[in-house]
């Protein structure tokens, strides 16, 4: 009788225990404290950032929330975006400054793409430290430069009325797919190569064009590419035209595809580019550095007007890229641009000589030291009968 007392006994400990226990670990749980209804709150898509006056101003572009996981999805709004703009002597101040023309909660929590006007790019360290300081900012949008109003960006169409996020601000990808040349980086990578000892960064530059397209006998303003701004390190280097930046599209390690023009004595044709892969080699001549830029390419032929052989195709692509090449690093150090990052490549490999010859220094490569080496591959020639004929 004593021993079954002692078990009830035990057994109504334990179930106290237990239930102590349970009302604990309830205290630990978090709630849902902090929750807010989508209707309160205002996601900023896309930031743009201008410097006019001694002072910074901020545009911030929202689009229906709706539309951020819908992107395909057709609009009965022509035009769902909303654009904003505030001013300050910070960028924090810019954005508290915006805040007060809303009475929704501003959020960064889908930023998905950063804009730069030109003259706010010699305060880029400002820029990012302001950016940085956002506790909801996000680490991989992408970074774009302008020398436009940052309103004419904003403001741009697209086609068959869809999301303005299927536009190259926020989806570049389709465009470098059948079109190489720059992308831009995301933000995680601007902050290392921004700060990276003798890197040079380069952002695409963005631009809204109403040459191309019409709808309804109304031209059309869409967004696109037109050169790129160069950065050693924080410092502003100046802008570039694609035309004048062209060779580095060969030497992008992203590079997918593009189209050039292959001519000969008896025709011509159109070749697609589908790899370019370049390899930089540095040996020193009397104690000076002399760098190679081996670039291994293949591609195909698309169209073809005329007779050539397999010879003339890969002589004329070879030449011409070569010449491109040579182009840009030529336009490159007459801006005291190191385009091709040859001191980076000196401080990756060789950092004794980069200590003595360039830490310090705003050190650039002569025009003979970059030798240029091309290789092109012709996979098939498609439909087409090359001539074998000399």
């Amino acid at each position: 009788m004593r021993t079954a007392c002692r078990y009830g006994a035990y057994r109504r400990a334990r179930k106290r225990l237990a239930f102590a226990g349970l009302v604990i670990a309830s205290l630990l749980l978090q709630g849902c404290w902090d929750e807010v209804n989508l209707q309160d709150v205002s996601y900023i898509s896309a930031l743009g950032i201008d410097y006019k006056e001694d002072h910074y101003e901020v545009y911030a572009q929202m689009i229906k929330f709706a539309l951020i996981a819908k992107t395909e999805s057709l609009q009965p709004d022509p035009n769902p975006v909303w654009n904003g703009r505030g001013k300050g002597d910070s960028i924090l101040l810019a954005l508290n400054d915006l805040t007060q023309a809303g009475h929704t909660l501003l959020s960064l929590e889908h930023l998905k793409t950063v804009l730069v006007q030109e003259r706010a790019m010699s305060r880029m360290n400002d820029i990012m430290d302001g950016i940085n300081r956002q506790r909801a900012s996000r680490y991989t949008s992408l970074l774009y430069g302008t020398r436009a109003p940052i309103e004419k960006i904003f403001t741009t169409d697209t086609f068959f009325d869809q999301s303005p996020l299927n536009s190259i601000m926020y989806m570049p990808s389709p465009l470098d797919s059948q079109r190489s040349f720059i992308r831009p980086y995301e933000l995680q990578l601007v902050m290392q190569t921004l700060k990276e000892p003798a890197m040079v960064t380069t952002l695409p530059s963005l631009n809204a064009n109403e040459s191309y397209w019409t709808r309804k006998k109304q031209p059309l303003q869409i967004q696109f590419i037109d050169g790129i701004f160069v950065f050693h390190e924080l410092r502003y280097a100046g802008y570039l035209t694609e035309a004048d930046a062209a060779g580095l599209r060969w030497v992008n390690p992203e590079f997918k595809h593009f189209l050039i023009k292959a001519e000969g004595p008896a025709g011509k044709s159109t070749i697609g580019i589908v790899a370019s892969r370049p390899r930089l080699q540095t040996s020193f001549v009397n104690g000076k550095p002399v760098f190679t830029l081996h670039l291994k390419m293949a591609g195909d032929i698309s169209e073809m007007a005329g007779r050539m052989n397999a010879d003339e195709v890969v002589t004329s692509v070879e030449s011409q890229v070569k010449e491109q090449i040579e182009d840009t690093y030529r336009k490159g150090l007459a801006k005291k641009m190191d385009l091709f990052l040859l001191e980076h490549q000196l401080y990756r490999y060789h950092l004794k000589y980069w200590k003595e010859a360039c830490k310090g220094k705003i050190w650039l490569p002569q025009a003979e030291q970059l030798k240029t080496e091309v290789h092109f591959q012709l996979i098939h020639s498609g439909n087409f009968d090359l001539n074998t004929d000399t």
